[in-house]
Parts: C-alpha cells; structure tokens; sequence
C-alpha cells in the first residue's frame, strides 16, 4: 500500500500536468455526464426544499466544468459531454437519473442536494454502474452507509462541525447553547455537535440542547438569553437560519451565532440575506467549501475565469460542480476508462491523487469515499455594498483562514484531514449489492 506522505501530496499538488504526459497516446475517450438539479417548475417544493438559487450555481459551475474540459480533451481526443436534468425531489431524481444513464449515456451522475436525493442518486449508481459524485448533501449516514460507486465533494456534516468547534474553541468560546432541527438530520447534527464539543476539545460544555420545531423559538431564545452562552450553534435548515437571526437580533442577544453550513446558505446572496435579518448576529463566521477570494494554489486563476464566464463568484456549490466535472475527467484519463465501475475503483485507492486548486492534492477515504480537504473561514461584511456589481458582491465575505492549518510543522496533511470529520473505519465501502 502506498502511503501519501506531505512530500508525495504537495509534490502531485503542484505537478498533476506531469502525471497527464504517459497517458497522451491513449486513444480519446466518450466522457458523459449527467447532472440532476432541482431547478424548479410547477412541482418545485417550496421553503426548505426550494434550492432553485443553489442548483443554478451549480448549474453554471457544470457547464463552466464541461467547457474546459473539452478544451483539455482536445488535446488528447477526448470528448466531454454534459447533459443537465431538471428534477426536484428524490423520486424525479431517480426517474430523470435512470433516463441519463438508458437513453443518454451517460457513465456519471453528479448532484444531490438533499439526503434524500443524493441517496436516491447512489441507489441508481449501484443499479447501473455509475459514478456518482455528490456535490450538495452533507449528511453523514450517507457516508456510513457507502456505495462503491458514490463519492463525496461536498463535506460531511461532521467535518464543518469539527472545524467550526476547533477554531471557536480555541478563540475561547466553550459554553455553548445548542439549537437543532427536530427531524433526524437535526439529531445528527446535533449527535456529531456533541462529540466535536464535549469530546474533541477540552473546556468546552453544551450548556443547553434546545429543539426547533416549525419555526417556534420562543425555547431557544430562552435558553440563549437564561444560559449567557458565548456562542449559539444553530443546526437548523437553512430557511429557518434566517428566520432564528431576525429573532435573535430584535431580542438584543449578542453571543456569536454559529450558523450551519448547508449548500444554500455558502452564497453571496444568503450572506446578505442573513446580515439583513440579524445586523450583527448574522455577520458572524462561517465555515464554507470554497472560497471566490482564495488567492493561492492556482485558484486565483479558476476564480477569475469563473467570474469572467458568469459575471458572479464562485460560491461553493459552482466550485463543487466544477470540481464533479474535472474528477470525473481525470478518473477516466488515469483509469483509461469511461466504466463507471473502472472509475470508481481509481478515485477509491490509495495512490489516486488529485489537483483541485486546494494547495496540495487531495484524495478520497477508502471507508467512507469523503474527499479529503481543507475548509475555510469566512468573516461576513456588514459594510459591504448592496450593489450587484462583481466587486461589491464579492466584498460580502472575507476570506479569515484554511480549517484546518495543514501546514502545520510536523504533520502529516492526510492525517491532519482525517481527524476532521473521520466516522469509524470499515474498511472500504460496500460493493454492489453488499
């Protein structure tokens, strides 16, 4: 087995063309792709499971994907094709994915913005043989319950947690008031909220458990104002994020509110959106996925084309999409196959490396197939304009720092990722049908 060590990592970050030059003579490949969006229409849900905003970055951050892509194939014969399906909810996901796969193609899925939908897409790659790579959902029983052919982009629940509670933690916020949503991914949240706090770091106590229930708050703003936390940790769903911090402001609360990072809320437009419902409970922290300003590591040059291409930033869900299209370009390439089956055994071992604008090269878990990478922090700007310009969109968050320090003299970056977030180590996932 071979170990990737700092040196290996750093040195495949900073030279993946050079991995690219033994694999030029084979003959081009047919890559198809399908991407599964809740755009919307008349059966688009509402409220929580509106995503129509957030599916349409990822939307550009696909298309933008497929674009240079084709570019890179060029070179080598190779053709990339991206074929979008509208389908809000996990059953349209399931139809509108096994159309992609019978009547398009296609060898890989990307999407999933809700549990429901990512599991219902990973169901329909265990049945076909696709890859899927899941772009939007966080939940960790996804995770748990690996697929052979699912891969995760976006982080676990459990890896924001961990780096939100390592960083305000040693900032000196220990007692905390914690806020939940009273379905079962509340209870996950806050399962994993208390082993990142009670557990991962010393001195720091939950000094209240409060569940939210259909947008009641009068218990949690109870707790908050009683308990005199110095932090809140607001797991809610991202709907009812807004709607806690216009509370909690017109109550004149003013321990910092830690506010869960689900897809829809790593936006520009949410930030704004949540300083105009909080004033200053909502121009906290936030941990995110990516980062427009990031400016290091070759991603000041993705950000400024994807910014040159749509006229926005690159807000997480567009980068993770983006990202969807060039893993499954370079699972192909280094695999020397379009197999779905071929591609995922590539992505899942050990010595597959990848260059994802991220500082060094990063990779996916065998036991749970969560990509391995770092997370930012983000301080919201409460002066930035209201204009729609690029440059004024762009000032709503500054970039504060790397979760976690991967630099750190010493030690090892792969073993520094996988304390941040690891659930327990099974092995290696599950194949078809196990």
């Amino acid at each position: 087995m071979t170990r990737l060590t700092r040196r290996r990592l750093l040195g495949a970050g900073l030279a993946m063309p050079a991995l690219v030059s033994p694999l030029a003579a084979m003959s081009g490949f047919d890559l198809r792709i399908g991407v599964v969006l809740p755009l919307g229409g008349p059966s688009r849900p509402e409220e929580a499971a509106n995503l129509e905003s957030i599916a349409e970055i990822a939307r550009q951050g696909a298309v933008f994907g497929e674009e240079e892509m084709q570019r890179n194939g060029a070179l080598f014969g190779h053709r990339v094709t991206l074929f979008t399906a509208n389908a809000p909810g996990a059953e349209a996901a399931t139809r509108a994915a096994r159309r992609l796969v019978a009547l398009n193609g296609v060898q890989v899925l990307v999407g999933g913005f809700t549990a429901d939908e990512a599991r219902a897409l990973s169901r329909v790659a265990d049945e076909t043989g696709a890859l899927f790579l899941n772009i939007a959902s966080t939940s960790d029983a996804l995770r748990e319950d690996c697929s052979a052919q699912s891969f995760h982009i976006e982080a676990s629940a459990a890896m924001y947690l961990d780096a939100l509670a390592g960083w305000y933690v040693r900032a000196g916020h220990r007692n905390w008031v914690v806020l939940y949503g009273a379905d079962a991914e509340g209870q996950a949240r806050l399962d994993r909220a208390r082993q990142s706090l009670g557990k991962r770091h010393w001195g720091a106590k939950i000094a209240a458990e409060v569940s939210v229930f259909d947008r009641d708050f009068s218990d949690a703003l109870g707790a908050a104002f009683r308990k005199k936390p110095d932090a809140v940790l607001l797991l809610t769903n991202w709907h009812a994020q807004i709607d806690f911090l216009a509370r909690y402001a017109a109550e004149g609360l003013t321990a910092p509110v830690v506010s869960f990072p689900e897809a829809a809320t790593q936006t520009r437009s949410y930030y704004a959106a949540a300083m105009a419902a909080g004033r200053g409970a909502g121009a906290g922290h936030r941990a995110t996925l990516w980062e427009p300003t990031l400016d290091a590591y070759g991603a000041r040059e993705l950000n400024a084309r994807a910014a040159a291409r749509w006229g926005r930033p690159m807000d997480s869900t567009g980068w993770a999409a983006y990202q969807a299209m060039k893993i499954a370009f370079d699972a192909a390439q280094f695999s020397g196959s379009t197999d779905g089956r071929a591609m995922a055994t590539w992505l899942a071992r050990d010595g597959s490396v990848l260059d994802l604008h991220k500082g060094i090269g990063v990779s996916f878990r065998p036991w749970d197939h969560q990509l391995r990478q770092s997370l930012y922090l983000v301080s919201l700007n409460p002066q930035a304009g209201t204009g729609r310009d690029l440059a004024s969109v762009q000032d709503r968050a500054r970039l504060v720092g790397e979760l976690p320090a991967i630099y750190m003299p010493g030690t090892d970056p792969v073993e520094r990722l996988d304390q941040l977030g690891d659930i327990a180590r099974r092995g290696v996932c599950r194949s078809e049908g196990g």
